[in-house]
């Protein structure tokens, strides 16, 4: 589909009018719907939605004229009629295919989305985004995009596939693209020139900037508002809103599978006067809600349980972002407005029973209508895994003595690392892992290069007994991260990873317990999400049996080697120290 709704030209617009005024058959008729108004934040008596042109064309009484021969009609018993709901940040550029995120989302009411790209940048540079984008406009759904600004974040500590300059400008100026992706805060108070060139481009394009602002708070949250950013997704707390708020940023209060704010953010927020820079976002989606219910349905659901006026809550989900995005004539259920509808049970758990796009009848009762097959990367997706084999020997430390005092990169939390120490035995030379202290070794290897590069480390919380792990979704190189128990199953994991095109991997003894293969630049797979899921549980459960306490021990990997987060990150380049922003040895 087109990426966004063209304008009506003369001749619809004439139609709209015939239509509106009860001349004319509609296209299709929404009987005794409940309206949920999100300019007044008003909900209306059971009332007619005529459709024409793929738009509103009146509300009201129904006019003889609009049930024609070939009109389309609705029953909706009184059940409630929102418009499309419009995620204004997610990640869907990794793990599955926009098909099968459609076939969830679309057919929940999640009719818009924006994504960022930085994943599929990071696997495979522009042919990745280029790809992406080919991608999105196959999809079922509407899918809008912003382009990777720091691929990778930090040069000089990591590698990635990269986008240059005229990458980053030809995706910029792609009529997709609704503006610059999230760009870490010290990049722009620091000064990065690839960052402020990506501001100035964007700014002269009259595009959104979008923030990525964690522990900025005065001054540096003035400098980077000031740089022209437009919005964040970071609040934590209700003072991190306000102060957002009051600087004019957009706040996007995020509750997916990444974090869930919602519950410490919204009830600070619910009461304000409505200023239009409060939205709901995912951040991606929770995988167990989307299956069962909906993208961004639980969302709106959680804003209600927490004393959000219902058609408040709509508003936030779609006339926000359309706004925000300047989205024009999208996120209401309003004459002359794009007919992007869901028709929902109540205003309690929003449950989608019937989806319209643009007019057209999409999905029911969770499902979608028709047939949408995949869109087919092309063989070059299957081809970026460039790194050589990899053998126990690559993951040696070297060390002195006996034992050796080393740095441990220890999980905090699934985002947040710390820095702590440890005392492990050497053996010939290699300083070991040693389970019995919960310290395993990690490693992160380039997978771009055909030369072998990595760099070895320490960590601690992962509570491996014996076996090893190992991901190449990672924020944001999309590299190799493997942590064991033993270089020996440390090997087999990151070389299955390597030998199936990406993916995850869980190993023990010599051999893999379980796996996700996703062959598609690295980090995406083409088969529908129940296998997916079905495939990542076992990798959990495999981990779990090893003796890994974490719930979600791979988001926890994506996280780990994540340079945009503090304290104590090992990227392919060596140990780093975020907060010094330098590189620390290993072993002290």
């Amino acid at each position: 589909m087109a990426f966004q709704p063209a304008p009506p030209g003369p001749a619809d617009l004439a139609r709209l009018v015939r239509v509106s005024l009860g001349q004319e058959a509609a296209d299709g008729l929404i009987r005794d719907a409940r309206v949920v108004g999100v300019f007044d934040h008003s909900v209306s008596e059971p009332t007619c939605v005529a459709l024409a042109c793929g738009r509103v064309a009146a509300l009201g009484q129904e006019a003889e004229a609009w049930a024609g021969p070939h009109t389309e009609i609705c029953q909706a018993g009184g059940r409630y009629l929102i418009p499309g709901l419009i995620d204004a940040h997610t990640h869907l550029d990794s793990l599955f295919g926009l098909e099968a995120f459609a076939a969830h989302a679309l057919a929940s009411g999640n009719t818009t989305a924006v994504s960022e790209m930085a994943m599929v940048a990071g696997a495979w540079g522009i042919d990745g985004c280029r790809a992406f984008m080919d991608a999105a406009q196959a999809s079922p759904q509407r899918v809008l995009l912003t382009a990777p600004p720091l691929v990778p974040p930090f040069p000089a500590w990591e590698t990635s596939a990269g986008l240059d300059r005229d990458g980053f400008n030809e995706l910029l100026n792609h009529p997709a693209c609704l503006g610059v992706g999230e760009t870490y805060w010290p990049a722009i108070t620091d000064g990065e020139e690839r960052a402020q060139a990506n501001y100035a481009a964007a700014l002269a394009a009259g595009k959104r900037i979008e923030g990525h602002a964690a522990g900025a708070r005065g001054a540096k949250l003035m400098a980077y508002a000031a740089a022209g950013t437009s919005s964040c997704h970071e609040s934590i707390s209700p003072e991190d809103a306000a102060q957002r708020l009051s600087l004019g940023l957009a706040v996007q209060v995020r509750e997916g599978f990444v974090r869930r704010e919602m519950e410490a953010v919204v009830p600070a927020l619910k009461d304000l006067p409505e200023s239009g820079q409060v939205m709901l976002v995912t951040d991606l989606a929770d995988f167990d809600d989307l299956m069962s219910w909906g993208a961004m349905n639980p969302l709106l659901a959680k804003a209600v349980a927490l004393g959000v006026a219902p058609a408040r809550a709509v508003a936030w989900c779609s006339l926000n972002p359309a706004r925000y995005f300047g989205l024009d004539r999208l996120g209401a259920v309003a004459p002359g407005w794009v007919a992007d509808l869901v028709l929902v049970e109540d205003l309690i758990e929003f449950r989608a029973s019937r989806v319209w796009l643009e007019g057209r009848a999409v999905a029911r009762d969770g499902k979608l209508l028709g047939e949408h097959p995949p869109y087919v990367y092309p063989p070059e997706a299957r081809a970026t895994m460039r790194c050589p084999a990899l053998t126990p020997e690559a993951f040696a430390l070297p060390a002195n003595g006996e034992s050796a005092l080393v740095r441990v990169v220890e999980a905090s939390n699934p985002t947040i690392t710390r820095e702590g120490e440890a005392v492990v035995p050497v053996e010939a030379g290699n300083a070991r892992p040693d389970p019995a202290q919960d310290v395993l070794k990690i490693a992160h290897i380039n997978r771009h290069s055909r030369e072998l590069e990595l760099a070895v480390g320490f960590a601690r919380g992962w509570g491996l007994k014996d076996g090893a792990l190992a991901s190449t979704v990672i924020w944001d190189t999309t590299n190799i991260f493997v942590a064991g128990a033993s270089e020996q199953d440390m090997a087999v994991a990151a070389e299955a990873v390597r030998a199936m095109g990406g993916g995850w991997a869980v190993a023990r003894g010599g051999r893999v317990l379980a796996s996700l293969p996703l062959p598609i630049a690295g980090v995406i797979s083409p088969e529908p999400l129940p296998g997916i899921l079905a495939s990542a549980e076992a990798c959990r459960a495999a981990l779990a049996e090893l003796g890994c306490p974490l719930p979600r021990p791979f988001l926890t990997a994506q996280t780990f080697c994540f340079t945009g987060l503090p304290f104590l990150r090992l990227t392919n380049k060596g140990l780093v120290d975020i907060r010094a922003r330098k590189f620390v040895e290993v072993v002290k």
